[in-house]
């Protein structure tokens, strides 16, 4: 199975995970959804302009390959795990590293190749959990400062990215988490959210050092 554009359009979850290439999905995410900024407009007054930065460094957190989710990788740096990720660690070597991470978060695998559909709001449904944050369904929104949630439905799955603010921005958002079949989105608000243009991210090239 090759990962291209076509297929992350027109994925529909249908996959097991235990026959991922590591490495195709992590070079396709890179080419087609990281590394961009994506724009929308919301019919949420106080948000009515968003952008969603999505860079390589959210990459492993979204896989669960952290600190907290994993406890044998070699390194918890995110640029480190992406160069890994491509050129020497497959999906045997990130198992047999701990197996419980896979059991946790395998379904992880499948929604990041649904992020391009997720970030184009393609058959999606979008929620804020703003109104919920002071109860008992919204105090993990609360503590992880997420304000919108985007939803996709597959037959067996309900998988939802979460986003916060950017530092120091109101307005730009990065995917915070990546759930699977979270129950506490039942009681958020739907919005409106229109998918209107990415564009990749001009990072500026590092200037070496000055010659005396």
């Amino acid at each position: 199975m090759v990962y291209d554009l076509e297929f992350l359009k027109n994925f529909d979850g249908n996959i097991l995970p235990s026959q991922i290439n590591i490495s195709e999905l992590v070079n396709v995410i890179e080419k087609h959804v990281s590394q961009f900024r994506y724009y929308y407009q919301s019919d949420n007054p106080k948000y009515s302009d968003l952008i969603i930065e999505f860079s390589n460094l959210h990459i492993p957190h979204l896989l669960g390959l952290s600190k907290r989710h994993h406890y044998n990788l070699p390194t918890y740096q995110a640029r480190e795990i992406i160069k890994n990720l491509k050129n020497e660690w497959d999906l045997e070597y990130l198992r047999n590293g701990d197996e419980q991470w896979f059991a946790e978060n395998q379904d992880k695998l499948v929604g990041v190749l649904l992020l391009y559909q997720l970030l184009h709001i393609q058959k999606c449904t979008v929620l804020t959990p703003l109104n919920i944050v002071n109860t008992s369904m919204g105090w993990r929104f609360k503590r992880d400062n997420v304000y919108f949630v985007i939803l996709k439905s597959t037959d067996d799955r309900e998988y939802t990215v979460e986003l916060a603010p950017m530092e120091n921005s109101s307005h730009v958002f990065i995917p915070k988490s990546l759930k699977i079949n979270d129950p506490h989105v039942q009681k958020c608000s739907e919005i409106s959210l229109t998918f209107l243009k990415a564009e990749r991210i001009k990072y500026g090239k590092k200037r070496g050092k000055s010659r005396k």
